[in-house]
């Protein structure tokens, strides 16, 4: 009896295991104190698991509000910038990504423009209205994009497509594996099956 129900444990915990490899540092907490904000060119790593690609971008501490934690990140620095990150993936498996943005009002255009894309999948775009606030106080908006891995590993890359200076705020990034509905089915027959099980093992104690 008992290794049937850690059958069952183990086969309900089996989506779980999709969720492979670590995806860290999405409110970008973690790296060298921004101050008001700091520039990072193409190449930088000083933000812990993500590089920087494009022109530059902007690493935003006390200069506006995050919308996770205490920083954010400008995608346009100088110019256009990108950032990207690399982690592990479960071939086939389709992922979430849910992301905020918002956007730098000292400047133009009034819409700032994003890409974002995941390898082997269709790039997503998004745009966020520059809104007037008070200075230094940016408005976050949720988004999401979904990818499915082709690989057991895979880079995420967010790319501002504006061509400015003043880009798209990014922050609070997470990726979460999507189960299958085959996945659902096991889950709930599992549950079930345990409580089964359960409810036997009680009814034969009333019995004794």
């Amino acid at each position: 009896m008992k290794k049937l129900i850690v059958a069952l444990v183990c086969a309900v915990a089996l989506p779980a295991a999709a969720n492979a490899g670590p995806f860290i540092n999405g409110s970008f907490e973690t790296g060298p104190t921004p101050g008001a904000f700091t520039p990072l060119a193409a190449g930088s790593t000083a933000i812990a698991g993500w590089t920087v690609g494009g022109n530059s971008i902007d690493y935003i501490g006390t200069y506006w509000n995050a919308q996770n934690g205490s920083r954010s990140i400008d995608l346009s620095g100088n110019a256009p910038g990108s950032i990207f990150q690399t982690f592990d993936t479960v071939l086939g498996q389709t992922y979430q990504v849910t992301f905020y943005l918002g956007a730098n009002g000292d400047g133009p255009p009034p819409f700032k423009t994003v890409s974002v894309g995941a390898t082997g999948n269709a790039t997503g775009n998004y745009s966020v209205a520059t809104t007037t606030f008070p200075p230094n106080v940016t408005a976050w908006s949720p988004f999401s994009y979904a990818f499915t891995a082709t690989g057991t590993s895979t880079t995420l890359t967010f790319t501002s497509t504006g061509n400015t200076a003043y880009g798209a705020a990014l922050d609070n990034v997470n990726v979460t594996a999507v189960p299958e509905p085959a996945a659902w089915a096991l889950m709930i027959f599992g549950f079930g099956a345990i409580g089964g099980v359960l409810r036997r093992r009680q009814g034969s104690f009333a019995i004794a």
